[in-house]
């Protein structure tokens, strides 16, 4: 069963190796003994013609001097060199007929030499010391031979053990590393790759967990506890949104409460003067005493009505929207939040109104601007625009877009509303700034949980609109929100 795990694939390859490397180990192994047997066999045959060569030396000493010495040496020589030929087999070798043919030549010369003695005065002596030389040539000859094919089958042996080496080599490890290198290196990359792809996507918002292909264990594993921590993520995010939502009512409750008190004042004020001057026969006076707690009561329930109005968590109902009221109703939300020195200007198109849900709308507003108003610091300013469509404001958002500054898409053949606010603070940086709309993303030091503005793209992209950021260090910065007109989107 092939392994499912890339560590077992490569233990698998390991034993593999191991195993053909023993195999070939033990093949060379037999190739070497072999190659040593014959160097053996070529020392004794080397060593025989160095016999054969005191043979002719003793023979060639006994015909110049007669001596009985030389020749009784010679017939040792001889006697050891049928010794030599008896205890060497021969059988199955290339040099096993020149063997032959040479301990036939080496018989007839030991019975030449035997005939010699005593004759070596007689008329034919003559005549069998010329025979014994023809036959000592044709035993150095044969000898010569011998040695040099003995020579030339360890040469041949040895290049081909070497030949053999590197074909085995090559067969059996070059391309079985190769092989196994690309196929793992493909394994591997094609895994990272496709694991890159799916997190780009994950990063775009395309999916939300990752599949693989592979059977690997390792791969396996890698994948769940990914596709794991993306959910912890997802549920940290969604316990961080809630708490967004938490901190956007404790703000809004603050609010409630800045502004609730000023009617209430008034009308606690308007009560003790009536109190007061209950006896007073000044009728126009308690009238205005009246109406003036009438006018504040109004203004409490039309705060309790934007409460309510925002509050309230449903689908996404849209309506058109007078622009001057949102900006109204959404800056007495946040009023108690505007620094008292901070200057606060409003430019509004006359008629123009925002077709959107109210409640979002002024979530997202209230968001973008307190970050202005907090940009601006105690005595910055903030300026809040509302307009319709304009040829600038839609140059400038396709060089935004362009620029990566924008979410959301605007087709060019609608209508839609613009609303700039702007603020004198800081700057942002084209690094952060690329970065804004990203969840968990702030560039405040000590506070903000970097999902206010995330969850405001999230919003207008609800709307089908797009909303886009624009800053220079030193010189503030600039969100344009663009929402469609009605029956455009």
């Amino acid at each position: 069963m092939f392994p499912k795990s890339i560590a077992q694939k490569i233990m698998l390859f390991y034993i593999s190796g191991i195993a053909v490397t023993i195999g070939l180990s033990m093949i060379f192994l037999s190739d070497v003994w072999i190659v040593k047997q014959k160097i053996e066999l070529e020392e004794n045959i080397s060593s025989l013609f160095e016999t054969i060569q005191e043979i002719r030396r003793t023979e060639k000493n006994f015909f110049l001097y007669k001596n009985e010495s030389d020749y009784n040496e010679n017939l040792e020589y001889i006697e050891n060199v049928k010794n030599f030929i008896r205890n060497n087999k021969f059988e199955g070798l290339k040099i096993e007929s020149a063997i032959k043919e040479f301990s036939e030549t080496l018989q007839s010369y030991e019975e030449l030499m035997l005939q010699l003695k005593g004759k070596i005065n007689s008329p034919s002596a003559y005549v069998l010391e010329r025979a014994i030389r023809e036959k000592g040539k044709l035993l150095t000859h044969i000898a010569e031979n011998i040695k040099t094919t003995e020579r030339k089958i360890i040469k041949d042996s040895l290049n081909n053990i070497l030949k053999y080496s590197i074909f085995v080599i090559i067969i059996f490890f070059v391309i079985p590393f190769i092989f196994f290198g690309l196929g793992f290196t493909k394994l591997i990359s094609g895994t990272l790759k496709e694991l890159e792809s799916q997190i780009k996507e994950i990063a775009e918002g395309k999916v939300y967990q990752i599949q693989t292909k592979s059977h690997d264990k390792e791969i396996i594993s890698l994948v769940n506890a990914f596709n794991k921590l993306l959910k912890e993520l997802e549920s940290k995010q969604k316990q961080l949104i809630q708490a967004e939502k938490l901190s956007s009512l404790g703000t809004l409750l603050s609010g409630i409460a800045h502004e609730l008190n000023n009617p209430l004042s008034n009308i606690s004020t308007s009560c003790q003067i009536l109190l007061e001057e209950i006896e007073d026969s000044d009728m126009e006076y308690k009238k205005e005493l009246l109406q003036a707690i009438e006018s504040q009561t109004e203004r409490a329930k039309n705060i309790i009505r934007t409460v309510l109005d925002f509050s309230r968590r449903k689908e996404l109902t849209k309506e058109n929207i007078p622009a001057d009221r949102l900006i109204d109703e959404t800056l007495l939300l946040i009023k108690g939040e505007i620094p008292t020195k901070v200057n606060l200007s409003i430019d509004i198109e006359d008629n123009l109104s925002i077709y959107a849900d109210k409640q979002r709308i002024q979530q997202v507003l209230i968001n973008i601007i307190k970050n202005a108003i907090q940009a601006s610091g105690e005595e910055g300013e903030v300026s809040i625009k509302a307009y319709s469509y304009s040829q600038e404001a839609f140059d400038r958002y396709f060089l935004l877009k362009e620029e990566g500054k924008c979410i959301g898409e605007i087709p060019c053949n609608k209508e839609f509303s613009y609303i700039e606010i702007r603020d004198t603070g800081p700057g942002i940086d084209t690094e952060n700034l690329l970065r804004i709309f990203e969840p968990f993303f702030t560039t405040k030091e000590t506070k903000g949980s970097g999902l206010g503005l995330f969850i405001a793209q999230e919003l207008i992209k609800d709307h089908n609109g797009c909303i886009c950021v624009d800053s220079t260090l030193g010189k503030g910065t600039t969100f344009i929100i663009m929402l469609p007109r009605n029956g455009n989107d």
